[in-house]
């Protein structure tokens, strides 16, 4: 269940809306284009183009230490602005707590998750590498809040959603089904059950924003055409520090284009914004019950938008024997990429993955061929020549041939 978006050229041509705003045994409501989702992660991009916008006013700059503001934090004199931007911080991503789905229901403070934050150590020194977390685009909000002397809600509605007349894009409270806010969903047994309701007051600056596909590609195309911030800080923030890390948004290249976007998932609501600034196409998805992925669906969109066949999932599926099953197993490899994928027969089944204590079951659709369909993977085995071709639908096609 959920809704789509693609702007071409500034212009919004396609919408669509699949499904209900809440279910109840009770009770029901169809989604509209005026219902409104959680939208997780890509509130990262609204935090980092507001942060960018601080940084033109001469308000903050890149090279300010995380010490100026939260000098309890662990490695703060060490830790700047873009540190946390490009997630090269080193900081322990608060979410990763054992705890954290106990907590995150229950109401907190800025105090208590500074204190959360000051009981990890680093997880390596800022610069080292790029390893994402949530606890920089906390931070980035505090600091936001900070800086400005207003609560980041206010902030993003003069400095984005005022200019843009973003009408259903705010800081997210309590799901208000009378605002046209949609309940989120997961599956069990066939049925769908409501999903836990983080409070808000937790993700922050990483995660708090409801908005809707419509407002999610005005914003976006008016990031890459320099209506929120300078030419100058757009390069900035486009920059890659180490593929696919940006500041505050992520690059992949996709037939020959560059594409910047962000995902998000936030309790079940799942969504995925991208703009490819080359033939000036945004595409948002937001859903609040799906266990299909959404980028593969934004990527389906882009590839419709451009004139270009795409794959449209069957669901379809053939039954194997365990000595079937067995022939796929082994460690695949592709010289130019830095992991191997991993194949392990579990009876009548075939699991994959590039890390073999994390495998996820594939579905076998025909023969030598097999599906992960919830992140729009296909994978197709030629036994004779020990390879697998695999294909994500986001990238050309990559070749890995089994180890010896």
């Amino acid at each position: 269940m959920g809704s789509m978006a693609i702007m071409e050229n500034g212009k919004v041509v396609y919408t669509n809306i699949i499904g209900y705003q809440y279910k109840t045994e009770e009770k029901k409501e169809k989604a509209t284009e005026k219902s409104k989702y959680r939208i997780g992660s890509v509130t990262k991009v609204f935090t980092a183009t507001m942060t960018f916008q601080l940084i033109d006013e001469g308000k903050l700059s890149l090279n300010d230490k995380l010490s100026e503001f939260y000098p309890e934090i662990p490695n703060a004199s060490k830790i700047t602005i873009a540190h946390l931007l490009n997630h090269s911080s080193g900081l322990f991503n608060i979410t990763e707590e054992p705890d954290f789905h106990e907590w995150m229901v229950k109401p907190s403070s800025q105090e208590k998750m500074l204190e959360r934050m000051k009981s990890h150590k680093v997880n390596f020194e800022s610069g080292e590498k790029n390893e994402y977390s949530n606890t920089n685009f906390i931070l980035l909000g505090y600091i936001l809040e900070k800086v400005e002397g207003k609560l980041y809600g206010d902030i993003l509605k003069n400095k984005i959603t005022d200019k843009l007349e973003l009408n259903s894009t705010y800081y997210g409270d309590v799901i208000a089904v009378e605002n046209q806010e949609c309940q989120s969903y997961y599956y069990e047994e066939g049925k769908l059950k409501p999903a836990t309701e983080t409070n808000m007051g937790h993700p922050g600056g990483a995660g708090a924003i409801v908005s809707n596909p419509t407002d999610m590609v005005v914003f976006i195309n008016a990031l890459f055409n320099n209506k929120l911030i300078t030419v100058n800080s757009l390069e900035t923030m486009t920059k890659v520090s180490k593929d696919p890390y940006c500041s505050g948004i992520m690059t992949l290249k996709k037939d020959g284009q560059t594409i910047f976007g962000h995902g998000g998932a936030i309790d079940g609501f799942q969504s995925f914004l991208l703009c490819v600034p080359e033939s000036k196409i945004s595409i948002a998805v937001t859903t609040n019950a799906s266990n299909y992925n959404t980028h593969a669906i934004a990527f389906h969109g882009l590839d419709a938008v451009n004139g270009k066949t795409f794959h449209i999932p069957g669901f379809s599926s053939i039954k194997l024997t365990e000595q079937q099953v067995k022939m796929y197993e082994g460690v695949y490899e592709n010289e130019k990429l830095p992991f191997d994928l991993f194949f392990v027969a579990d009876g009548k089944d075939l699991k994959a993955g590039p890390d073999s204590n994390h495998l996820n079951k594939l579905v076998a659709t025909k023969e030598d061929e097999f599906s992960l369909e919830a992140m729009g993977v296909t994978l197709k085995f030629d036994l004779k020549k020990n390879t697998v071709l695999f294909n994500d639908q986001t990238t050309e096609p990559k070749l890995f041939t089994k180890k010896q």
